[in-house]
């Protein structure tokens, strides 16, 4: 079996996420076989029984407790989710973290041997409650990074703000100006502008064998890369990459957006923030090579 995407759902609690979902299994159940995995906290996950509901065209792994981020109990959600693939064999899967998750650690899951070739990180979504976003101020950082490694952000419950969308807007873009940010009411969104499957060939090549086994790998660094350093180790990381994206942070003091297809990237500074280097490549990886291991490196040299 081919490597399956994975969709992230992410935002803080009480953005909408599971209205979010229940709008994309009315779009696409019919037409795909859908794994759900929701991670919540408590005990008893209330949002999964309200998908339970309408269930048709999907199936729910529940992981309660936090687990999907929780170093202690990685190991069982690890296990779950292997074993839940194989069971249902999915054609695509959508994880609606908790609110209060560190979303990019779940890029690191993938990683492990049991998964790594059964899963791949293919979309981060990020929905922002426009009218209690500036009151989390405590856990600012936390949604702030949520927001900052989404690839399309939904400014939720836009029909209760009061003329302050425009200001919301343009903080959440100095935040990730790559981003596709929609202004939505009850996370409605028009899904036939959704962004296909990756292209898994570039342009002029026809698919052989079908879709080749992906991976994910995710790089997360405190340390500093000279641009020099970086363009080497992007070359070194290239054959086999299809996709690459994510932020470094150089020894200039400069920050970069790195986005990448196939060989070709680009490098793009961006306004400072608080924040290490992290980013994603994805492609059809060696067993023995550890992106992590060769960037630290570089950092090093």
């Amino acid at each position: 079996m081919s490597a399956i995407p994975m969709q992230l759902v992410t935002g803080f609690l009480g953005s909408g996420k599971t209205t979010f979902l229940k709008n994309y299994l009315n779009e696409f159940a019919g037409s795909r076989k859908i794994g759900i995995i929701q991670n919540e906290f408590s005990e008893v996950n209330i949002d999964s029984l309200e998908l339970q509901q309408n269930k048709s065209g999907f199936e729910i792994l529940e992981v309660n407790n936090g687990s999907v981020f929780c170093v202690c109990l990685l190991g069982s959600f690890v296990d779950s989710l292997a074993a839940f693939i194989d069971q249902i064999q999915p054609d695509e899967l959508i994880l609606e973290a908790s609110g209060m998750s560190d979303p990019l650690s779940i890029g690191q899951i993938l990683q492990s041997p049991k998964l790594k070739h059964k899963v791949f990180l293919d979309r981060v979504w990020c929905l922002v409650d426009a009218v209690n976003f500036r009151k989390i101020t405590g856990l600012q950082t936390r949604v702030n990074h949520q927001i900052r490694i989404a690839d399309t952000i939904l400014v939720n419950k836009i029909d209760l703000l009061e003329n302050e969308s425009s200001e919301l807007v343009q903080l959440i873009k100095k935040l990730n100006p790559f981003a596709d940010i929609q202004l939505t009411s009850f996370a409605r969104v028009s899904f036939e502008s959704k962004r296909p499957m990756m292209k898994f060939l570039p342009p002029g090549e026809k698919a052989e064998n079908g879709r080749p086994d992906l991976q994910s790998q995710v790089i997360k660094s405190t340390r500093l890369i000279t641009p020099e350093k970086l363009d080497e180790f992007l070359q070194i990381i290239q054959k086999g990459t299809i996709r690459s994206k994510g932020y470094i942070n150089l020894t200039s003091g400069a920050k970069v957006f790195l986005q990448g297809s196939f060989g070709q990237y680009t490098l793009q500074e961006v306004e400072k923030f608080a924040a290490p280097t992290e980013f994603v490549v994805i492609g059809s990886f060696m067993e023995e090579q550890s992106h992590q291991k060769l960037f630290d490196k570089s950092c090093a040299s």
